[in-house]
């Protein structure tokens, strides 16, 4: 049996629109407002609930009530029925008119006979008589507490939404429990009836009661409530598979008792029961108490139901979230190794690249030079059969006949056709030379005329007579660059104007200076390119030359050589009109920065 709770003399002070709560023993102790505008009866009752361990506030008015709610909410609130202003009843009508309040439990006290049936319609949980001791007030405010903790836990999965409240009725007599449930009926509620033999943990299992109706005639309905309640907090500490209770939390229990007998009614409340009520009163009352419990029960499970959607919710989002970033990181993974193995397919061109045009430098050098060498034999010879049969002609002149002095002249024609012969030979193994340049892999002052016309002369033999070429060399003939990589990209291009050239055309190849820079523009009369292909001519291994005839390197190896030159490279073209390459060059390499390096596409 619950001790006798007596009041603390310790002084309190009288309540006040200013709301201070006084702290308990324990920062974890319920927090109970108490709404009372007489000082006497708030002073008593704080003491009491401060001497439990309860921590209290009080106001004195509705008004200081909703002001303190909608900043604090909390466990319980305990109001008169009479206030100043707004009365209790309206009070707790303004309370669950609040989406977050309106599961706050609620207590009332009145010293007025005859107005409980009026609480319980505004929305009060429980009701006491201001003619009760402290016990039974302590009583029923730990019931209250111990409802809104037991109910309070969050399931993991959404339960099913009910139609109507579960009601089981059992003990007392059969025909007590008829007659009971024929009263009840038309509440909307689901009624079962169950003997006192029958309320075992078997009777329960899986009904997942909202409530039970325990009627007590001689005792033993407060054991039956006991041993119901024991099973039900076992069933919430059980696993969720094996829980009875677990889905909709502990049921609210009310004890209807024959007489209205005091040891009876803290007996019943010890036991667990949430609410204990007189036979003998009016069945409006149980009635309402029921709604009340019910209600409350309802809106609990309500709640938890709307918590276990949210954090099911909550959990779905985190695995899509999940699920996102992880195929992120595996399309970035793969984005990044899609573009390691562009680039080093587009690195294997490009030294395969390299090594045809180093190994044509070297076939070229090689030949230029063994040219070279009987070339200055016979250039040196040729001078001296010059010089001898100008000698031998000016001695025999007078001699010869008229024929001997017609095939003077013609060996003197032919030694001249001849050293133009010799002449065009040397200035092509120069251009060879030129070419080559394997010596000139670093960054170097260069004739870019020259480079021009060397890269002209190895392609000659393609441009036959059927294409024309137009020189324009208004640019600095010395530049800064990268020899033997400017050659490529010249030769690149060239070829390219060439290859767009089906029949008889021309090739115009200008050079000036901009701003910064020295250009270098190439353009062909071909039959240009559709937008389609103009956007897709620096892509590695891109071609439109049949199988066998392009490795579709050219143009990309030639942007990452003017990128190395810190440079530009911009081409024009529309279909049927021809294209024009521009190539930019720094006219100061060693100064140029590397932002202006530019895809002009």
């Amino acid at each position: 049996m619950h001790e006798t709770v007596k009041a603390a003399v310790t002084p309190v002070e009288a309540p006040s629109d200013t709301a201070q709560w006084r702290p308990a023993s324990t920062a974890l102790s319920p927090r109970v407002l108490i709404v009372e505008d007489s000082p006497t009866q708030a002073i008593l009752l704080a003491r009491a609930l401060e001497s439990a361990g309860i921590t209290v506030c009080c106001v004195e008015t509705g008004a200081a009530a909703l002001e303190q709610l909608s900043e604090e909410l909390p466990d319980l609130v305990i109001t008169d029925l009479r206030l100043p202003g707004i009365n209790g009843d309206e009070l707790c009508r303004r309370i669950r008119l609040n989406p977050r309040a309106r599961d706050l439990p609620i207590l009332m006290l009145t010293g007025e006979a005859g107005t409980e049936l009026r609480g319980l319609q505004s929305g009060v949980d429980a009701y006491v008589s201001k003619s009760d001791d402290q016990d039974v007030l302590l009583l029923r405010v730990r019931a209250l507490l111990r409802r809104d903790a037991g109910n309070s836990a969050v399931a993991d999965k959404p339960t099913p939404r009910r139609s109507a409240p579960r009601l089981a009725i059992v003990g007392g007599t059969a025909e007590w429990r008829r007659q009971l449930a024929a009263e009840l009926e038309g509440e909307g509620w689901s009624i079962r009836i169950l003997p006192p033999e029958e309320a075992d943990r078997t009777a329960f299992a899986g009904a997942s009661d909202d409530g039970v109706l325990i009627l007590s005639n001689d005792g033993s309905g407060i054991e039956l409530c006991r041993r119901i309640l024991i099973e039900s907090e076992a069933d919430l500490g059980a696993p969720s598979h094996e829980s009875i209770h677990s889905a909709h939390g502990r049921p609210a229990v009310l004890v209807l008792m024959v007489d209205d007998d005091r040891e009876q009614t803290i007996r019943a409340l010890e036991a667990g029961a949430d609410d204990v009520v007189a036979a003998s009163r009016d069945v409006s009352i149980v009635k309402a108490r029921l709604r009340a419990l019910l209600g409350r029960k309802m809106l609990r499970d309500e709640q938890k139901h709307a918590a276990a959607e949210a954090r099911l919710r909550d959990l779905q989002l985190a695995q899509a979230q999940a699920d996102k970033r992880a195929a992120e990181a595996k399309a970035a993974l793969a984005g990044q190794l899609e573009a390691a193995n562009r680039e080093l397919r587009q690195t294997q061109g490009q030294l395969v690249q390299a090594a045809k045009m180093a190994s044509l430098g070297q076939l070229v050098a090689g030949i230029a030079h063994e040219i070279n060498n009987p070339l200055a034999f016979v250039i040196n010879h040729e001078r001296t059969i010059d010089r001898a049969i100008e000698a031998i002609g000016a001695e025999v002149s007078a001699i010869l006949s008229e024929e001997g002095q017609r095939k003077l002249q013609k060996v003197r024609a032919r030694i001249r056709d001849s050293q133009m012969g010799l002449a065009r030979i040397q200035d092509l193994v120069v251009k060879l030379r030129t070419f080559s340049r394997l010596d000139e892999g670093s960054l170097k002052q260069v004739d870019l005329n020259d480079s021009i016309e060397s890269a002209l002369t190895l392609l000659q033999y393609r441009l036959g007579d059927r294409i024309r070429l137009v020189r324009d060399f208004r640019g600095p003939a010395a530049l800064w660059c990268y020899a033997d990589l400017l050659n490529q990209v010249i030769m690149n291009v060239l070829s390219n104007a060439i290859d767009a050239i089906d029949q008889d055309g021309e090739i115009a190849i200008r050079t000036r200076s901009v701003p910064g820079f020295v250009e270098i523009e190439i353009a062909d009369s071909g039959k240009g390119m559709p937008e389609s292909v103009r956007q897709r001519i620096f892509d590695p291994f891109f071609t439109t030359k049949p199988v066998g005839s392009g490795t579709g390197l050219g143009m990309s190896i030639s942007y990452g050589i003017l990128q190395r030159h810190r440079g530009m490279l911009e081409v024009q073209s529309e279909e049927g009109r021809g294209t024009q390459v521009t190539l930019r060059i720094p006219d100061d390499l060693e100064t140029a920065s590397p932002v202006n390096i530019v895809d002009a596409r």
